[in-house]
């Protein structure tokens, strides 16, 4: 086994929705979506889920998580510790923003308990939000950035969809549908992430804005806010 291939599965064992950093708690608003009927089955979680593919993902998660990989990779925190604020701040809610946060500082111990000398010094930044963390462990094992991107995009989207089966809810078959018609966006979400200029990053989604900031006071829930 070469060491890339080691770093690459210790990401996928990072980036897991189940471990080590609660991404299974959290449905990014599908959970108000659902309730609120704007998510009613396999169909309309398509559009739901692609439309974050297509615009969250390729304009400000993907091409941000490039910048901190290369940021980190020359070494240059400042530069590092501007796209981890920018990247809290197109979190367009609190319940968004508190997520990165959570994730952030969850991944940082993890990370500590693996090797506290790889984090040294860059602490106080990757506790503020996940991206920060996979960015720089990735570069320190030497990850390809595309491997990087593409490993982040699958582990959102079985996140997602995984959040759908439990909620609506739907059957496993449906789930395994759903996700393979979603996959085959990813390479093209990836490939416009790659291209974008930085006047480029960034782009609102209002429905996951109202979604979210619904679910914060929403009265009976099962994933986090």
């Amino acid at each position: 086994m070469s060491i890339n291939q080691l770093g690459l599965l210790r990401l996928m064992s990072l980036m897991s929705p189940t471990l080590p950093i609660g991404g299974f708690t959290y449905s990014q608003g599908i959970e108000k979506a659902v309730e609120d009927k704007w998510i009613v089955d396999a169909d309309s979680a398509y559009e739901w889920l692609s439309k974050q593919l297509l615009y969250g993902l390729t304009y400000t998660d993907l091409p941000i998580l490039r910048r901190l990989y290369d940021a980190y990779d020359v070494n240059n925190k400042e530069k590092f510790s501007r796209w981890s604020q920018i990247l809290l701040a197109c979190r367009e809610t609190s319940e968004l923003r508190q997520e990165e946060i959570n994730r952030g500082r969850a991944l940082t111990k993890v990370l500590e308990s693996l090797d506290a000398s790889v984090i040294m010094g860059w602490e106080d930044i990757i506790k503020t939000n996940h991206l920060s963390g996979f960015a720089l462990i990735s570069a320190h094992w030497k990850i390809p950035v595309n491997d990087l991107l593409l490993g982040y995009s699958w582990s959102w989207l079985e996140n997602q969809v995984s959040a759908v089966v439990k909620i609506i809810p739907l059957g496993q078959t449906q789930g395994q549908q759903l996700l393979h018609r979603l996959i085959s966006l990813i390479p093209e979400t990836i490939d416009q992430s790659m291209v974008l200029d930085e006047e480029s990053i960034g782009m609102s989604q209002p429905a996951l804005a109202i979604a979210s900031s619904l679910h914060e006071t929403q009265y009976t829930r099962i994933f986090r806010s």
